[in-house]
């Protein structure tokens, strides 16, 4: 029996599907349908939106969803709300049925760490470009891993030099692998937009340009597909970051969806830290170095995704923000 909750008002639901967008999605493909209820706001997975080539199982995808809710979740609870969220209420089929529902059940404050995530939802952005090379302080370490342990993930710093460098030559031939995939270069150019109004895919401003070799410890994923990089590589000496490992201790469709949530929280106390991060996610689309990333942490489960972290270079100008769908494509409030 579902417990209805309090009534959603059509602000309070726009505001959170507003910040839901924000979250960050494989090729910026935004895969999500938001319906608000009288008492319920339904997040659904847009399968007409998939990457099938990257991403034939929708792992990423819903690993995508997961961040979104997570941040309408906070919205909620920043408007002093107590929000439930039921995962997978029609089942794990997400062509059918709902990733996940949520419930107004009364009014709480938010806390101190719930409130600083929200406020970092509007900032929090990918930086492909190199990063200042101060170190990662071990404290903010524990910090991010808390963060993905309370969403029930958990998350490993590469710190050993060995793992460094097989997860360097992971990354290196998932990169060859998926440059000289006809098919994959046919979906990441499918996903680039030149049009700086386009409200989804890769815009030019997230593109660093590949006219002179990169400096970096791990390769970033190519996107200079179509030309017009719309950033210019300023190297400041060679690249030693972060690397963090998020993974979950199974990969069921739930297990997925919790590892969105996890990232989103990462991602977003990352940047309430003043940190920038990235995705080294070549060594994850391909199924067969995925499983090799997890050696590399020493443990067991599914590896979900692997971020790049660091501090940026404090003299890059400032990146326009990443465009988004209207909420009028990504949000029924027809009830």
């Amino acid at each position: 029996m579902v417990t209805r909750g309090m009534v959603i008002t059509a602000d309070q639901g726009r505001a959170a599907v507003e910040a839901a967008v924000l979250a960050p999605s494989i090729h910026n493909s935004q895969p999500w349908r938001w319906r608000l209820r009288e008492d319920a706001l339904e997040l659904s997975a847009d399968l007409a939106r998939a990457v099938p080539v990257v991403d034939p199982d929708h792992r990423q995808l819903v690993v995508s969803c997961g961040a979104a809710l997570l941040n309408a979740w906070l919205t909620l609870r920043d408007a002093g709300l107590d929000v439930v969220v039921d995962e997978l209420p029609d089942g794990t089929d997400i062509l059918t049925g709902r990733l996940a529902t949520l419930r107004v059940m009364g009014r709480r404050p938010p806390t101190e760490d719930e409130a600083a995530l929200t406020a970092a939802i509007t900032r929090r952005h990918t930086e492909r470009r190199p990063f200042d090379p101060a170190d990662l302080p071990a404290e903010l370490t524990r910090v991010l891993r808390r963060a993905a342990e309370a969403e029930g993930c958990w998350l490993v710093a590469l710190v050993n030099p060995d793992a460094r460098v097989e997860l360097s030559v992971l990354l290196a031939r998932a990169d060859w692998i998926e440059t000289h995939d006809p098919a994959y270069q046919a979906e990441l150019r499918e996903w680039s937009r030149t049009d700086p109004n386009a409200p989804d895919g890769i815009p030019r401003s997230a593109v660093v340009g590949s006219g002179q070799p990169r400096q970096s410890e791990f390769p970033l994923r190519e996107l200079d597909v179509v030309g017009e990089a719309g950033q210019r590589l300023r190297q400041l000496e060679v690249e030693h970051p972060g690397v963090l490992v998020l993974g979950t201790d199974a990969d069921s469709v739930a297990d997925r969806l919790r590892a969105g949530r996890a990232l989103g929280r990462v991602l977003l106390t990352a940047t309430a830290a003043g940190l920038a991060t990235s995705p080294l996610g070549q060594a994850i689309d391909i199924e067969a170095t995925r499983g090799l990333v997890r050696d590399t942490t020493g443990g067991s489960g599914a590896a979900q995704m692997i971020l790049r972290v660091g501090y940026p270079d404090a003299s890059a100008p400032a990146l326009p923000a990443t465009p988004r769908r209207p909420l009028s494509e990504v949000l029924d409030t027809a009830g």
